[in-house]
């Protein structure tokens, strides 16, 4: 599943949670993963998405963001928000080393610490390391079930080398990951996906996601508006443009 849903940060709060105090084994999260799998479109299909193009329609405040995100495998990503009726975005990249931001103003910074581990979460996240961890090494391990709204949940915690730990609660009847949970610092970020599609070859997609955080941040709406495949990409676009305003670093 495609991590990087809006590089703003798309959370929502979960506010009753309970754990089931069920304990997992390596039986159980073979087959949780395998269907999982399954139910993202099936391994084969995925292998055969070298690259993939999704554009978000983001509500925030009554304020609409247009947010491109491009990926490709291994771990190439570059994420592109921009306000609507602005000229100006902001950039996100990963080129397999170096994470960084572009802001409207030219300014290129080389992100460190925390913020180049959500990047690279996000990027890799984007190429389904958690399904194809040859592309980024990415452990994945079954933790117990959660029960939310007395909707029990199995719940996988995915940990990308140099990245961000993320929690993906599955459905165990439809088997789609409905809700993804991550935890920096105080602050808890989950997102909620409230409609799922197919993309262009048959793989799975979030639809609609509503989000929010912890922190009190406003809540995010997307929408997806379009997706491609397989588009002709140079990795070039993935590795930091020169800055106008010197090189920087966060």
């Amino acid at each position: 599943m495609q991590r990087s849903m809006i590089a703003i940060i798309i959370v929502l709060m979960l506010l009753t949670i309970g754990h089931s105090g069920a304990r997992a084994d390596s039986s159980d999260l073979t087959s949780i993963m395998a269907k999982y799998v399954s139910a993202s479109g099936g391994r084969e299909a995925l292998s055969k998405i070298h690259n993939s193009v999704t554009v978000y329609k983001s509500t925030i405040m009554g304020r609409v963001l247009k947010v491109r995100t491009t990926a490709k495998t291994p771990f190439y990503y570059l994420q592109e928000v921009q306000a609507e009726g602005s000229t100006g975005k902001i950039s996100f990249g990963f080129d397999g080393t170096t994470a960084w931001m572009r802001t409207p103003d030219g300014s290129v910074t080389t992100l460190t610490g925390e913020k180049r581990a959500e990047v690279i979460s996000d990027a890799v996240g984007a190429n389904n390391s958690e399904i194809f961890p040859n592309r980024w090494p990415t452990t994945v391990t079954l933790k117990p079930t959660e029960v939310i709204d007395g909707q029990s949940y199995s719940v996988l915690s995915i940990k990308a080398k140099d990245g961000v730990t993320h929690d993906l609660f599955i459905d165990p009847q439809t088997n789609l990951p409905v809700i993804e949970r991550t935890v920096e610092g105080q602050v808890t970020a989950v997102s909620v996906v409230e409609a799922f599609g197919k993309g262009p070859l048959g793989e799975l997609q979030a639809r609609l996601i509503t989000s929010t955080r912890s922190d009190g941040s406003p809540q995010v709406k997307s929408v997806l508006r379009e997706a491609q495949d397989n588009a002709r990409l140079s990795t070039s676009i993935f590795a930091p443009p020169v800055s106008s305003k010197g090189a920087q670093t966060i």
